[in-house]
């Protein structure tokens, strides 16, 4: 006899079901993180061969370093620029930190935000269509249903997260190993010809160089590392899909909701942006989302633990890969318990 677990197979059930509706979409979605990671990376081989050795040449000519270029190309209105990429973590003469800033473009995090909302609210569209007062009508109770859909989403993210990360990856081995290619011979002729003819000297243009790192350390790639990032990106997507399925318990038309949503993140998203802009509004960037995503330091084998300085709080360090899974947590648990006691509208 087996009668200790009467749910598991309509669990199972709903869970296949879930599949099926949803492979296409999934199958799509993978493909596009995919082919992002590639095409960041195969993007990104010549800016690393061919435009970085220009601006090397320029920082030699006149005895700065890659760092004064780049703290003159980020200052001022640049900063913001700088901020979308990662901040002042990330050093533009390392290949691998250029190539991590593809885990935190805007696009990348679009696209998750667009997965999340459409499941979070994947129930309230059943509910406008009337598939789930159908669904209802059969021996299957609304907290198997909720259950499911939980469930379903925790296997998607590690998915979807993987399909970023391993499409990074494998773009970073295609252009492995990265070449500089010297700088065009007429750049060259115009640098010199530029010159007063006493510079011409070599031994009166003796200027004290700043010391750089070496080729083989800035441009040495290791693509497997970008998996690392992975469980950051499955855990941003599960906290905005747990926060969308609480939106959508309380919601009647999806439509509505998805506006809602849609909106709400793009303010996080703004929010967090601007608050590294404006230090008086730094107090708020913990109350997004995306203040918890750090892709790019467990790539680049920095952790995920944060400090609350924003607040004040110096100690203790959180993780910021906890915090997310918690948020995700929170939101489903909030809209499985009142999407399970709620009335639900006769759809029209």
């Amino acid at each position: 006899m087996n009668r200790s677990r009467p749910e598991t197979k309509p669990l199972a059930l709903l869970l296949g079901r879930l599949g099926c509706d949803w492979q296409f979409w999934l199958t799509g979605f993978c493909v596009i993180l995919v082919t992002f990671g590639v095409v960041w990376a195969l993007v990104l081989r010549r800016t690393l061969e061919d435009i970085s050795p220009f601006f090397r040449l320029l920082a030699s000519q006149s005895g700065l370093s890659s760092k004064d270029l780049e703290g003159v190309v980020f200052g001022g209105p640049g900063k913001m620029l700088r901020t979308l990429i990662g901040g002042d973590r990330i050093s533009l003469e390392n290949a691998m930190d250029v190539l991590s800033i593809a885990l935190v473009h805007p696009l990348a995090v679009g696209l998750l935000g667009l997965w999340a909302i459409g499941r979070g609210t994947s129930l309230l569209g059943e509910l406008d269509r009337g598939t789930l007062e159908l669904l209802l009508s059969q021996p299957v109770t609304r907290r198997i249903v909720n259950l499911s859909q939980v469930i379903f989403d925790f296997i998607c993210w590690p998915v979807l997260g993987l399909c970023l990360c391993g499409g990074l990856a494998i773009g970073t081995w295609w252009i492995s190993p990265i070449r500089e290619k010297p700088v065009n011979g007429d750049i060259l002729e115009k640098i010199e010809a530029s010159k007063p003819w006493w510079m011409r000297f070599e031994f009166l243009n003796q200027k004290p160089q700043k010391t750089e790192r070496p080729f083989s350390d800035r441009m040495q790639l290791s693509p497997p590392v970008f998996l690392k990032a992975a469980p950051a990106v499955a855990a941003l997507g599960f906290a905005m899909s747990g926060i969308s399925f609480a939106i959508a318990s309380f919601g009647r038309s999806r439509i509505k909701v998805l506006g809602i949503l849609a909106t709400m993140f793009f303010l996080m998203y703004l929010a967090n942006l601007l608050a590294q802009l404006f230090e008086p509004m730094e107090w708020v960037r913990p109350l997004t989302v995306f203040y918890y995503y750090h892709p790019q330091e467990l790539a680049l084998g920095q952790g995920d633990f944060i400090r609350l300085r924003e607040w004040g709080l110096d100690q203790p360090r959180v993780s910021a890969l906890g915090v997310l899974l918690l948020i995700g947590l929170f939101g489903y648990g909030l809209g499985s318990w009142y999407m399970a006691k709620r009335d639900l509208p006769v759809p029209i």
